[in-house]
């Protein structure tokens, strides 16, 4: 539902059309699709949660792309950050309702944050998870966002993106699938 997505959705449909593809054949295409994993995946979905994986955003500029897109979100940031990676919150910190740091480069992520949003060291994702799960429990009436989105790149604690994703999602079905 990004910005970027209906841009690209838009892109293809037109391409479709100049190339003379049945609507009909179109429209099942896009209906099947399945975006790519670790992208804002979405994990779980029900009444209390949305779960969104985006490990694979490993910088901030890919992390502000799911922060727009997500309202009431329990934000774990952290990890390895880019070199000169320039941190913008202005636009999305009244979508965030806390940040949760994981990784080696706490203090970097802090002195990014601690001005715009609430935070907390989490450490480790599992940290982040129970932390999270802790919080919401106070607030009761609205749909929560769960966003793994780093803005960082994972070899601090895992292999690559996609074992820091895995690792995210399985936490999460283990731990909020019951709530």
């Amino acid at each position: 539902k990004s910005k970027g997505n209906i841009e690209n959705l838009i892109f293809a449909y037109e391409i479709s059309k100049k190339l003379k593809i049945n609507e009909k054949i179109i429209i099942r295409a896009l209906n099947n699709f399945k975006g790519l994993a670790h992208r804002q995946e979405v994990v779980l979905s029900n009444k209390k949660f949305l779960c969104i994986n985006d490990s694979k955003a490993t910088s901030f500029d890919a992390s502000l792309q799911s922060l727009s897109n997500y309202n009431n979100i329990y934000w774990i940031v952290g990890g390895l950050p880019k070199y000169k990676d320039y941190f913008d919150l202005s636009k999305v910190k009244k979508k965030i309702v806390k940040a949760y740091i994981i990784g080696k480069s706490i203090l970097f992520f802090k002195n990014k944050i601690k001005k715009h949003i609430p935070y907390v060291i989490s450490k480790n994702i599992q940290n982040a998870l129970n932390n999270i799960y802790k919080d919401s429990k106070f607030k009761k009436n609205s749909k929560k966002t769960i966003l793994l989105s780093p803005a960082a790149a994972s070899f601090d604690q895992f292999k690559n993106f996609e074992d820091r994703g895995v690792c995210f999602k399985n936490l999460i079905i283990k731990q909020f699938k019951r709530g």
